[in-house]
């Protein structure tokens, strides 16, 4: 991947997208410069970079002036990043603050489940969402959690709130176990990276993902892209608290870790 092409995606991160990028971009090296010039230079239809422009203006990532034609100019990165983060960081107190009394009215009107004990099925789609799942997945549990995935799989959690979700488990008492597959040495201190409490290596049965805690809760999901990118839409996962499948997923599991070796032992050979 080239380096413009990684920049774009990560500031979809920050909510940009890619016309939106490639407007900030091409400011941040054109300088100060009339919309007209900007939308020459860059190849985009004047409607097109008038949008971006309002969108990047409320991000606080361009400036533009009230003079005809319009002077449009990139902020530095460090400071409008950090507006972004900053905002983000608002919206998320504001939702915490707010979580308390729509979780109270909402019980008020929730209907009470006739059956106890039922098993549920749902499928969460979209990398964010998935990550957001696994995470609050691994803050919860109780019990001895397996982390079975791929290298491409872990180097994307790290980018994500993952780890500390796993210091809070291990501050609550639980052990997450992680599980991978690589034949690369130079790969094993990423993988190690991740926080587990302990780390093996082993033959995988797919390219997939499997997070189960003992009698609790599975995740599940098919062939996982080595794309990069935590924003793709196609990546999907089963998400269950069925007694008999998560039975059947920690044993295989349990197989799968018998079978593997330690990483401190590989990384000694």
């Amino acid at each position: 991947m080239s380096p413009q092409k990684e920049l774009i995606e990560s500031l979809s991160y920050f909510g940009l997208e890619k016309s939106d990028a490639i407007v900030y971009l091409g400011l941040l090296q054109m300088g100060s410069v009339t919309v007209g010039t900007m939308s020459t230079k860059l190849e985009i239809d004047r409607g097109k970079a008038y949008r971006s422009l309002n969108k990047l203006r409320n991000l606080g990532l361009v400036s533009t002036t009230f003079s005809n034609p319009t002077i449009c100019q990139a902020v530095e990165p460090e400071e409008a990043l950090t507006i972004i983060i900053q905002r983000k960081e608002d919206e998320t107190v504001t939702m915490q603050k707010l979580s308390r009394k729509i979780v109270t009215d909402l019980k008020q009107i929730a209907h009470e489940p006739n059956v106890s004990e039922v098993s549920s099925f749902s499928i969460i789609q979209g990398r964010s969402n998935i990550y957001a799942r696994i995470g609050k997945f691994i803050q919860d549990a109780t019990k001895t959690v397996y982390l079975v995935t791929t290298v491409e799989d872990i180097l994307r959690m790290y980018h994500t709130s993952i780890p500390e979700k796993i210091k809070i488990c291990q501050q609550n008492g639980s052990k997450v176990l992680l599980l991978s597959e690589t034949k690369s040495e130079n790969l094993l201190p990423l993988i190690e990276r991740l926080g587990a409490d302990e780390t093996r290596i082993g033959k995988l049965p797919s390219k997939s993902r499997m997070i189960v805690e003992d009698e609790s809760q599975l995740i599940m999901s098919g062939s996982i892209k080595e794309s990069m990118n935590l924003n793709d839409e196609n990546d999907s996962i089963l998400y269950t608290n069925s007694s008999e499948m998560i039975n059947n997923m920690f044993s295989l599991c349990s197989h799968l870790w018998k079978k593997s070796k330690p990483i401190e032992i590989i990384k000694t050979k």
